[in-house]
């Protein structure tokens, strides 16, 4: 192991010191969000060596276009920084955080042309489920999304790929104090609808003429209590089958297609 860090520090001009694994984001297509993004800034990229094809040669030169080094690696190097096989080749690493800030959601709130909608995610731990959530809520056309910095998993280069480049293109903002965000959501005119699976409304039943804040709990444990009283309504998704519940990134993009669809019916 050794041996291939000391050559990607090399390859890299730097020193490598346990911080790289929280600054990458690695497969093709999280690393070429990344490159259009204006939010996340890419230093540099690393290529697997004899690795090539049309989509590569345009990640390649659009980060030519922007000055940002390309250097090539063998496969080992790229296994070792990702700690998996499956990067597709590539890997970047990015410079600061890609975290957005209060401000940030709040421009994207203001240019939102009639309905805001704002994901605040509690607690939740599983990567999988982060980056499924995080690529819906773009898709859907989401504001911005709300994490805790404890107990939580954060963005993590699993995640980022995961989202699909999701994450360089919507505010993801890490909250100390969710309560807090909820209050100030609240001042601002948002409806917090609470997702528990013993919700007071049907998800269908439940009118979405309004800026919502929507807030999915952690899986098993779901929405904490402190939370859960600050919910104007909570709604549940009907189940008709022999499971009792969904999947947390199943069940968050269910309740986010349905918001979608009537604010598009309302907007046009």
């Amino acid at each position: 192991m050794k041996h291939i860090l000391r050559a990607l520090c090399v390859l890299c001009g730097e020193s490598c010191k346990g911080k790289m694994e929280r600054e990458i984001i690695y497969g093709i297509n999280p690393v070429m969000e990344a490159l259009k993004a204006e939010r996340l800034t890419v230093n540099k990229i690393l290529m697997a060596e004899g690795k090539d094809s049309p989509v590569l040669r345009a990640l390649q030169q659009l980060a030519r276009e922007k000055g940002i080094p390309v250097h090539r690696c063998s496969r080992e190097i790229l296994n070792q920084e990702t700690g998996s096989e499956h990067h597709q080749g590539v890997l970047a690493y990015r410079a600061g955080t890609a975290y957005a800030s209060w401000e940030d959601l709040e421009r994207r709130i203001n240019q939102a042309s009639r309905f805001s909608v704002v994901l605040i995610l509690d607690s939740i731990e599983d990567p999988q489920n982060l980056g499924s959530l995080i690529r819906t809520a773009e898709a859907c056309g989401v504001q911005g999304i709300l994490i805790p910095k404890d107990r939580a998993v954060g963005l993590t280069p699993t995640v980022v790929k995961i989202s699909a480049g999701a994450a360089a293109h919507i505010p993801i903002v890490r909250i100390t104090n969710l309560a807090q965000a909820v209050d100030e959501l609240k001042k601002k005119g948002f409806w917090v609808v609470g997702a528990e699976a013993r919700g007071g409304k049907s998800l269908y039943e439940m009118k979405f003429d309004m800026t919502v804040a929507l807030l999915i709990g952690s899986e098993g444990k779901g929405i904490r209590p402190l939370l859960l009283r600050k919910c104007d309504f909570t709604i549940s998704i009907p189940m008709r089958g022999k499971v009792s519940s969904l999947n947390t990134g199943i069940a968050g993009a269910v309740v986010l297609y349905e918001i979608l669809r009537q604010h598009t019916q309302k907007t046009g």
